[in-house]
C-alpha cells in the first residue's frame, strides 16, 4: 500500500510502509528506491552546479545517473528545480513525521 509523501506539478514521492520502499513517479513511469538509494539520490541532484548549466558553451542538460540501476535521467536546468523542490519537501515531510512520533513515543511514557 503506497502513500504518497509529497507531490509537484510533474512528480510525486509515495512510501510503501510493507515494503519500506519509495516510489518516484515522473514521466508516466514509477521507479523504486530504498531509503539510502533516494537519499543518494537527492544528493546527487542538489550537488549539481546550476551555474555551469547557465553558460553559454555548455550544454543545458545534466544526466544522472540513478544510484540503484542502470537508469538514467537527462534534465534541464527546470527539470533540476523541480526535482529539488520534490525532494526537499520529501525529505522536510519525512523529518516532520519522525519528529511528530519522537513527541508522540515521550508523551505515552510520561503518563
Amino acid at each position: 500500500m503506497q502513500e504518497e509523501i509529497f507531490r509537484t506539478k510533474n512528480a510525486s514521492i509515495a512510501q510503501c510502509s510493507l515494503s519500506n520502499s519509495f516510489f518516484l513517479s515522473y514521466e508516466n513511469e514509477e521507479i523504486a528506491f530504498s531509503l539510502c538509494d533516494l537519499y543518494s539520490f537527492k544528493k546527487k541532484i542538489m550537488n549539481l552546479n546550476l551555474m555551469d548549466l547557465l553558460e553559454t558553451d555548455a550544454p543545458d542538460l545534466e544526466i544522472v545517473y540513478l544510484p540503484h540501476c542502470d537508469r538514467f535521467l537527462m534534465l534541464n536546468l527546470h527539470q533540476i528545480l523541480q526535482f529539488r523542490e520534490l525532494l526537499n519537501g520529501t525529505f522536510d515531510i519525512l523529518a516532520l513525521n519522525s519528529s511528530i512520533q519522537k513527541i508522540l513515543r515521550r508523551n505515552v511514557f510520561n503518563f
